[in-house]
């Protein structure tokens, strides 16, 4: 599998016009566009998010907890396909648009990755076994509410991946103002 190129963009996400490769947006740390979606449900009325369990064969994070699914923002596409695409790549759900609910915009100005992070929310109401992980990204699923996920967050940050702490502590509260 190729390389993908990225579309470039300023810090406040406008595409420049330029595009280059993954891997030089990350070593000269070139702004471009991730987008990510957190599953959801509300069980006993308390809201839960899917987490998963990241392979142990990841180059980024192995064996560590992670919230979201989703990608980089291919040279080209728009937030909206990639997440679209991305969840259906990586779990096997084909969902449309209009099933996603938009959520903030936060960059992740890193030394050698500069991202603008697009969430989306999606109401997922289906088994965990309707759930295919077919790349070997992921070694196991579950639900978790988010009062539970700060907690083990706080008593043992080293089971999560680093930006799904930095990055839940900052959407927290768009989380819980969107979903309803």
């Amino acid at each position: 599998m190729s390389e993908e190129y990225l579309d470039i963009v300023d810090e406040n996400g406008n595409l420049t016009g330029e595009k280059e490769l993954r891997s030089v947006c990350h070593e000269k740390g070139l702004w471009h566009n991730v987008a990510v979606a957190y599953f959801y449900r509300f069980e006993n009325n308390k809201l839960e998010l899917l987490v998963h369990l990241r392979s142990k064969f990841k180059e980024q994070n192995p064996s560590k907890w992670a919230m979201r699914f989703g990608g980089h923002v291919e040279a080209g596409s728009t937030k909206e396909e990639t997440v679209v695409k991305e969840i259906r790549e990586e779990t096997g759900i084909k969902i449309t648009l209009e099933e996603l609910i938009p959520g903030m915009k936060v960059s992740y100005n890193g030394e050698d990755n500069k991202e603008i992070g697009n969430s989306y929310y999606y109401n997922f109401k289906g088994d965990l076994k309707d759930l295919t992980f077919n790349d070997g990204e992921v070694q196991e699923v579950k639900w978790m509410n988010i009062d539970a996920i700060e907690k083990s967050m706080r008593n043992d940050s080293s089971i999560w991946d680093s930006q799904s702490i930095n990055r839940f502590l900052i959407r927290k509260n768009d989380i819980l103002s969107k979903i309803k």
